[in-house]
């Protein structure tokens, strides 16, 4: 199709603009790194846990700069790709499994990036897409095809049987007991730690996919250091955070699969706390990724987790800005 020149304000033609050869590149080029990052989560799974986060980052990108529907031509997209390169390597009904898990994965920040596009609150999209995901992907491994609990448990005795026997046995028998204990633990809140996982994961799409897309307006609106829990998820946490200490077993057991998700998202609140004022006092960029590093470290880990469970209340990023004012 030929662009028609267009009259400037003098009356002479204006040139011809060139084709948005970038813009019509985009499309593809976020579905090629989409499939790219979800096949090395198949292929190698160490390495792809690092990769997974990002694999919706092209589609979030996409959303923001283009929009909603064009979002989900590229989510659609990246399915039928997954799709027929897994039909090819592993027969159909594998091929759906991956094409569904798949563009699940990338879909879901996606939508929600849309939903701030449309003028909803970036916070709030943000714990939608953690409730979202918590319950899609840990309602998976119930009902899905060969879930259920007990097979899920089958499946981490398995996991971990293949851990244990990997390390020479002198290492094996000097981490035996930490095994059987992480063994037990996972087996009892692994609805819970699929939540961890997901909220973790859904900050690195949602907000890593807005700061590739700006300047679009939506995606300044979507900045992790803006981050902030609502109030109501507080009493919630404590009521789950007590009924974890004090209930008897089975609803200790079933509070705790809720209380390790929510500490994640405290975590991540904490988090866009620090980043705020880092951005602020550090300029080095090398100095910020040494706080964020440790951060990792567990006694700061909790620490980070309770500076976002008091933000509700004390509002650290209101006091500070007023503290720098007044040095």
């Amino acid at each position: 199709m030929t662009s028609i020149p267009t009259a400037s304000a003098d009356g002479a033609p204006a040139p011809e603009q060139p084709p948005d050869t970038a813009g019509r590149m985009e499309l593809p080029l976020a579905v090629a790194i989409s499939v790219f990052l979800f096949l090395a989560f198949l292929i190698v799974p160490p390495v792809g846990l690092l990769t997974l986060p990002l694999a919706s980052v092209p589609m979030v990108r996409l959303t923001h700069r283009r929009g909603l529907a064009f979002g989900l031509i590229g989510v659609a997209t990246t399915a039928a790709v997954l799709w027929v390169l897994a039909a090819a390597l592993e027969g159909g009904g594998e091929a759906f499994r991956v094409a569904v898990t798949g563009g699940t994965i990338v879909a879901l920040p996606a939508l929600f990036a849309g939903a701030v596009r449309l003028g909803r609150d970036a916070s709030l999209a943000y714990l939608g897409l953690c409730l979202a995901g918590f319950l899609i992907l840990g309602g998976s491994l119930l009902i899905g095809p060969g879930g259920g609990i007990e097979e899920t448990a089958r499946a981490i005795d398995r996991t971990f049987d293949e851990a244990v026997s990997a390390p020479a046995p002198d290492v094996r028998a000097e981490y035996q007991e930490w095994f059987a204990a992480a063994r037990e633990f996972t087996k009892k809140y692994w609805f819970g730690l699929i939540g961890v996982g997901w909220i973790l994961a859904a900050a690195v799409s949602f907000y890593t996919g807005a700061w590739a897309a700006r300047p679009a307006a939506s995606a300044e609106q979507t900045r992790f250091e803006s981050l902030r829990i609502p109030a109501v998820v507080a009493p919630l946490f404590v009521a789950t955070g007590a009924a974890f200490g004090l209930a008897p077993p089975f609803w200790a057991r079933l509070s705790g699969n809720l209380l390790w998700p929510l500490t994640a998202l405290y975590f991540v609140g904490g988090l866009s706390i620090i980043c705020c004022f880092a951005r602020r006092w550090f300029r080095s960029r090398l100095l910020r990724v040494g706080l964020y590093a440790l951060v990792i470290y567990v006694p700061i880990t909790a620490g980070t987790a309770l500076l976002g469970l008091f933000d509700w209340y004390t509002d650290f990023r209101k006091r500070g800005q007023g503290a720098t004012k007044t040095l």
